[in-house]
């Protein structure tokens, strides 16, 4: 086990009241600058507008749920892109909320969760 130091303690604590001043300056910007700032430096947010895109498609229109797999399963990685797409799409949000916070499987006959995920978005917005 390792024995921490009162100089690690105190190293420790010294950063987490910068983090906290950083908070503070950051919570007193404008929305306006705030909006900015993440709008240019989310760092996903291409990938996910890309999603989103790619749900418009035909093939997704034709229900195509494969298509979008690989991208899926990426961005449910990134709670940040997770958190962005569900605000831009709602069937992404409710099938988020069924697939992953109630841990429901909607589509029992596609074995592949992120799959099924996938079809529960195409299914709201073309079915």
């Amino acid at each position: 086990m390792k024995v921490t130091t009162d100089h690690e303690i105190k190293n420790c604590k010294d950063k987490i009241e910068q983090t906290k001043k950083t908070l503070e300056y950051i919570n007193r910007l404008p929305d306006d600058i705030l909006r900015k700032i993440y709008d240019e430096y989310f760092e996903c947010k291409s990938e996910c507008d890309a999603f989103l895109d790619l749900i418009e498609s035909e093939r997704c229109q034709r229900l195509e749920y494969q298509v979008l797999y690989e991208q899926s399963k990426k961005l449910l990685t990134q709670p940040c892109a997770v958190e962005y797409l569900r605000k831009k799409n709602g069937a992404y949000n409710s099938s988020y909320e069924e697939h992953v916070i109630n841990k429901r499987h909607m589509f029992q006959r596609i074995p592949d969760i992120i799959d099924s995920f996938d079809l529960a978005i195409l299914m709201m917005l073309y079915h």
